[in-house]
């Protein structure tokens, strides 16, 4: 059974300026926990496309746009935080979860001894 892991693999999103444009970058972080955003991609992906739409991002400056990675390019500085504060509300509490919900299931009683015996 894999070592357990005391926090959850918080994806890394950042929000960065370049010139007079804004980017904003993310990407998941190893661990069990992030395996949620593989198992879930579908969801994660139209959500993500419908952020996109709502904020009216421009297609082109989409360089990459998944539940566990991403690019988009050439913002104004507006949307480059609503983008942000989007991610961050979906992605982020997605694996906090997953990982205490892991965490309670690895504390039950029958996975203990099975471990152990392991």
């Amino acid at each position: 059974m894999p070592k357990s892991v005391t926090h959850a693999p918080i994806p890394k999103i950042e929000i960065l300026k370049k010139g007079h444009q804004w980017e904003v970058h993310w990407d998941y972080q190893e661990g069990p926990a992030s395996q949620i955003l593989f198992k879930r991609d579908d969801y994660l992906r139209g959500y993500i496309d419908g952020v996109l739409d709502t904020l009216k991002i421009d297609p082109k400056h989409v360089c990459c746009a998944s539940g566990t990675t991403g690019t988009v390019k050439r913002l104004d500085q507006e949307k480059a935080e609503q983008l942000h504060t989007a991610l961050n509300q979906l992605l982020i509490p997605l694996v906090e979860a997953e990982h205490e919900r892991l965490e309670r299931n690895a504390a039950l009683p029958h996975v203990r001894i099975n471990s152990a015996t392991a």
